[in-house]
């Protein structure tokens, strides 16, 4: 290894490996800002706090290792240029790209890594963090529960506790909305003065034993005889009530990862991949439920000829007076055909259909087919409509997936971005240090973090595509790569832009007078 190669490298391990841990800890701060309420003073061991925080570490390094490269590439170009090391290279005639080599593969293994982390790390940190919080649900009913605030952690019930005790089992005016009907439209509603809330020795039930308290539970409305609605309601009082609540829908396993509104957090590059092509398979399936699916529309059952009385003469009697007037039909047809003009046949439409189709009619049971013809309308619609809700939660599911197996590379390619931000960027400020540097710094991975968030809500809501949405940040952050890394090759300053305002002003002197 060349002395040079050998600099910049004893100069950029050290701010990379300290500016890793600085954004890590911010991070650490916002989990603990989320999760402070849910685990702290609820009985939860400091051991188990150290593995979540250890967890979420993990899982955020591929978004951490961008502004990491951007803070130490920035800090450590600026004190070589404001000790004047920089520029002594220069005069040497070595150039900037050759003195930021090592820099530069420095960036490709940390985008290799952020791949690495995206794809192996991030998933099974992630799916471990889900399975330690369900745990400690479990271990801890409280926790799903907090003062006065609506928890639907358990499916199908939301639940309000007004007090909770410190010792996390008695509880006061408890508010249950029961979801299990069939109809979740109609009201199913327990409310309780006081009860008491615990799990088995198992854990895979979780108990809550009401005091006195009442049901509130609307039925299904009956036909009404006459015009106006009728709404049944019945009110139940109990002295006591134990309501049952199963504690597997914790259970990551048994629920195949469904546990996140962001479920392909879960999922590996491959993983997503195979997710993908899953729903490719599912919208398929449901495609062909509506793509033109009308067999059978308009199939009406012919109109039967009613039947004759059937004759009660012997079979030989019977033959003999069918051959009989078979022979007379015979006789009485003419002998010679009058010739027959045609006349140039029309194609047959569909209106031509319809009115063949109403001349079979008879009036009588003209409102008996429309009435079987709107249901099969009806039905159809429906048919149609369902598959088609099918198939835009598919296709939703699909874009949100492909977005996530895009970001993989995106993230690791706006690590590469970044050192091409900060290297040039540190040369011409020539600042050192943590003041500027991280100034600097927090100025991009905002506007990184902001085209990420920008990209994840266009995508979710149709605007854009998939992998437009992934690349977002990529393709904003370039062109700053790009001016800046001109800049410090041709040794620039941004005294450059002022001179070039100063100019473009000076072309309209009269500019200042309007």
């Amino acid at each position: 290894m060349k002395k040079i190669d050998k600099l910049i490298l004893t100069d950029f391990i050290p701010p990379y490996i300290a500016s890793f841990f600085v954004v890590q800890f911010v991070f650490i701060m916002q989990f603990m800002w989320k999760y402070i309420d849910d685990i702290i003073g609820k009985g939860v061991s400091i051991g188990i706090i150290l593995e979540l925080i250890f967890y979420f570490v993990i899982s955020i390094i591929s978004k951490t290792l961008p502004v990491t490269i951007l803070i130490a590439s920035v800090m450590v170009f600026g004190n070589l240029a404001e000790r004047y090391e920089l520029s002594s290279m220069k005069s040497a005639g070595i150039s900037l790209w050759r003195i930021a080599r090592v820099a530069i593969v420095i960036s490709v293994l940390t985008a290799a890594l952020s791949i690495f982390s995206s794809n192996y790390l991030k998933p099974r940190a992630t799916l471990k963090h889900y399975q330690r919080m369900n745990a400690i649900k479990i271990a801890q009913p409280a926790l799903s529960f907090e003062e006065g605030v609506f928890s639907d952690d358990f499916k199908n019930y939301v639940i309000r506790i007004d007090e909770i005790d410190k010792n996390g089992q008695d509880i006061e005016k408890i508010l249950i909305y029961d979801h299990n009907t069939t109809d979740k439209s109609k009201l199913n509603v327990l409310l309780s003065k006081e009860g008491k809330m615990y799990a088995d020795d198992d854990g895979k039930v979780f108990y809550m034993e009401l005091g006195e308290g009442e049901q509130y539970r609307e039925l299904k409305e009956k036909k009404p005889q006459k015009k106006e609605r009728r709404f049944p309601l019945v009110r139940t009082k109990f002295k006591s009530w134990i309501k049952a609540f199963d504690m597997s829908q914790f259970d990551l396993e048994a629920r195949n990862f469904s546990v996140s509104r962001k479920e392909f957090d879960l999922l590996s590059g491959r993983q997503l991949q195979e997710s993908i092509d899953s729903f490719t398979v599912e919208i398929e399936k449901s495609s062909l439920t509506t793509n033109h699916n009308y067999n059978g529309f308009l199939e009406i059952e012919e109109l039967k000829e009613e039947s004759k009385p059937a004759s009660k003469l012997p079979t030989a009697v019977q033959d003999a007076i069918d051959k009989k007037d078979k022979q007379v039909q015979q006789k009485n047809q003419p002998t010679a055909k009058p010739p027959v003009y045609e006349l140039p046949k029309r194609k047959e439409t569909v209106e031509d259909t319809v009115r063949s189709f109403y001349a079979q009619m008879v009036n009588n049971d003209m409102k008996k087919y429309i009435k079987a013809a709107n249901n099969k309308a009806s039905r159809q619609q429906e048919k149609i409509t369902k598959s088609e809700r099918h198939i835009r939660g598919y296709e939703h599911k699909q874009s949100r997936f492909k977005m996530r197996q895009h970001q993989i590379y995106s993230w690791a390619l706006v690590c590469i971005i970044f050192l091409f931000i900060g290297a040039p960027l540190g040369s011409i400020v020539r600042k050192g240090g943590y003041g500027y540097p991280l100034l600097i710094a927090i100025i991009f991975f905002m506007l990184f973090i902001v085209m990420d968030i920008m990209g994840d809500k266009l995508n979710s809501s149709g605007a854009w595509g998939p992998v437009m949405s992934a690349w977002l940040p990529a393709l904003v952050l370039l062109p700053f790569a790009v001016i800046i890394s001109y800049m410090a090759l041709n040794d620039m300053n941004f005294n450059f832009f002022k001179s070039f305002f100063i100019k473009i002003r000076g072309l309209f002197p009269n500019a200042t007078s309007l």
